[in-house]
């Protein structure tokens, strides 16, 4: 609100001015007079902020101060008080309680208080007089939108209420209920201290966040670049065509490729607009599987480094006739791009600079299949090379199960069955007060890259004596179970499990057995022990969590010791059983293994180049696994042509006969 000063006429001699003060102290803060017919009114009954700004009766800055002469010792009455105040502080809700009707005031805040928020957005507080207050003018702002508000409500017992503001660059947002929001929006194109005022409803909260905060210039320049990019896109085959945009006329119409930091931020806000653009990364995905970036003076992929953040799953990538001389020019995108299979260099110097560059292209981007439209490699070929770095198990040649007398047999077929429908009673029946058991979890084993998450590992970690992890003794100690009673607690807070049926499906363990030596013996005759049999099993187990109700699979190893039972009791004891739980992860059939014929010798005659590759894809799958290898060029043929020109099972070769290569075979030295 303006100060309500009066007007900078001059008084007659002997008439006194009657004028009000909130603090005598301060002259930073407006007093109250009565208005005087020679005011000056602006079109919605308030005084002109501008008026008598520098015509008060002592020529001071347009703030009615109290004389301090006793011709006014009567003072600020308390409402005048109480209205100054409030006007400043913003909370104008609270005026007309006071004046009017408390009661209906108080009923009035209650319950937009209770009501749900609704956002505006208004326009034109920097552009009134009121901005050059201490506060921006926000306060009068917000005084203006109730008070005016409220004097079109029809109901003299409802006042209009801010509940929330916060401003925003060229924007105030505020937050009132539904019902003031109606009122508040009829205010849109009025006057405030001079200036017209826009309100509208927003879904961008206090503005926090969101373009709505942009100035209405940046916002016409975005929805500019927009329909800029909208014209580059080609729907029917995904492509967006950034090329050439130094010679776009809209672009240079808009000052965009002035120089050449104005061209970086022109691109980067390309890329912004485009980001924008969709609710998820999947959309995007979807809609834009190709870019050209042609024709535009790249000398170094710095330039447009957004392009890989705001499109990182992009299969089709044109840098064709820029300026990239080397590999280092590119390095930036090495380790991006990772389902990039096409990428076109046509036209740039590392063409003439660095013939076998392709070659590098091919191992920063793992997917990458053809450069310059030649086809380098298959998808067959790049999955059978990303496996072939991938870790592998131990050769598996069938299990070494040395069972005496059936026991290890008998013992497999009913514990697991047990173990998942009645466990108190398989504690009773092969377990005993000196039987130890131990549960150990690696949350970090290798996984089936095509399997399900496992479930969560919450009711295994408090038990879990992985010794990698707990390294303390006495920790160690605690998650050492000795004795049916202490196994029976952890086994009862472990989830459900329901493992395969060892008859119908083989396939899904691996069993070893072998007999030991040296076990305590329960009846203490023979003080130097007993015979035993050590049991490893690896499978799988399907287990339901007991909260979340989910089901999921999980990947196991265990290891029993069996030994004699005490005297009276079972024939076998479970000595000891070590759990160790781990993703789900397929193992190797090795009984199928077992029973297939021997592999026949690789035919040494080398076979014939498929029709499908021709001499330049010949010479970059040479080049690419020598440098791999560090075989010479023509060991690297000979590789090559064992297996059809096939490159992933050529380097799997190489791998597996390196050991027994010649030392000739090598450009360099083997690692």
């Amino acid at each position: 609100m303006a100060p309500r000063g009066a007007k900078g006429k001059t008084a007659s001699a002997g008439r006194e001015t009657r004028s009000t003060t909130l603090n005598s102290k301060s002259s930073s803060r407006g007093g109250i007079s009565k208005r005087r017919g020679q005011g000056r009114v602006d079109n919605d009954g308030d005084l002109d902020m501008g008026a008598g700004a520098t015509r008060t009766q002592h020529g001071g800055d347009g703030n009615a101060r109290s004389r301090g002469d006793g011709k006014n010792g009567r003072g600020a009455s308390k409402t005048a008080q109480t209205i100054l105040k409030h006007l400043t502080s913003g909370d104008a809700d609270r005026i007309s309680s006071r004046v009017k009707n408390p009661e209906a005031a108080k009923q009035a805040r209650s319950k937009a208080n209770a009501a749900p928020v609704v956002y505006l957005r208004v326009h034109g507080l920097k552009a009134s007089k009121a901005s050059s207050s201490k506060d921006g003018g926000l306060s009068q702002l917000l005084s203006f939108l109730e008070r005016k508000s409220t004097e079109r409500v029809r109901s003299k017992s409802r006042n209009v209420i801010i509940r929330k503001s916060h401003p925003v660059g060229d924007y105030v947002f505020v937050g009132v209920s539904k019902i003031d929001a109606e009122e508040i929006l009829k205010l849109n194109t009025f006057s405030f201290a001079g200036s017209k005022l826009e309100i509208v409803e927003t879904e961008d909260g206090l503005g926090h966040h969101g373009s709505a905060t942009e100035s209405k210039e940046t916002q016409e320049l975005r929805a500019k670049l927009q329909e800029i990019l909208s014209q580059r896109y080609t729907s029917e085959v995904k492509l967006l065509k950034l090329d050439a945009l130094a010679s776009d006329t809209s672009l240079v119409t808009l000052g965009m490729f002035d120089n050449r930091e104005r061209a970086l931020k022109t691109f980067k806000g390309l890329m912004a607009i485009c980001d924008g653009l969709f609710k998820t990364a999947k959309a995007k995905q979807e809609a834009i599987e190709s870019i050209s970036l042609a024709n535009n003076n790249i000398d170094n992929v710095s330039q447009v480094e957004s392009v890989a953040l705001t499109f990182p799953q992009l299969k089709n990538l044109d840098m064709s006739g820029n300026q990239i001389a080397n590999m280092q020019a590119v390095e930036q995108w090495k380790g991006k791009f990772k389902e990039l299979e096409a990428l076109y260099m046509t036209g740039n110097p590392i063409e003439a600079n660095d013939p076998n560059y392709p070659a590098t292209l091919l191992e920063w981007f793992p997917k990458l299949q053809s450069i310059n439209g030649n086809i380098l490699r298959t998808p067959e070929q790049i999955a059978a090379q990303i496996a072939a770095t991938q870790p592998r198990p131990i050769p598996q040649h069938g299990p070494d199960f040395r069972d005496v007398n059936g026991i290890a047999e008998t013992f497999l077929l009913e514990f697991f069955t047990a173990f998942d429908t009645d466990r108190p009673k398989l504690l009773q029946d092969l377990y005993d007060d000196r039987s130890k058991f131990s549960l150990a979890v690696d949350t970090t084993s290798v996984r089936d890259p095509d399997a399900p998450p496992p479930p969560r590992w919450t009711p295994y970690l408090p038990d879990s004596r992985n010794l990698i992890k707990i390294s303390n003794f006495n920790a160690r100690k605690q998650r050492l179970k000795i004795g049916t009673k202490s196994i029976a607690e952890c086994w009862n807070a472990l989830p459900f499990t329901r493992h395969p049926s060892i008859k119908d499906h083989i396939d899904k363990y691996i069993m070893d057995c072998k007999p030991i030596q040296g076990l305590e013996d329960p009846s203490g005759a023979n003080p130097s022990g007993v015979d035993g049999l050590m049991i490893t099993v690896h499978g799988e187990f399907e287990e339901s969590d007991k909260k979340t109700s989910t089901m999921g699979m999980r990947s196991f190893s265990r290891t029993f010791i069996l030994g004699p039972g005490q005297p009276g009791q079972a024939a076998i004891r479970v000595a000891s059983d070590m759990l160790s739980l781990r993703a789900s992860s397929a193992l190797p059939n090795v009984h199928k293994a077992m029973e297939a014929p021997p592999a026949t010798a690789p035919q040494q005659q080398a076979t014939p180049v498929p029709s499908g590759v021709d001499a330049t894809q010949r010479q970059a799958m040479l080049a690419e696994l020598a440098r791999q290898t560090g075989m010479t060029a023509e060991y690297a043929e000979m590789c090559l042509t064992q297996v059809n020109w096939d490159f992933g099972q050529a380097l799997a070769i190489f791998n597996e006969k390196k050991s027994a290569l010649p030392p000739e075979a090598f450009a360099t030295n083997p690692q």
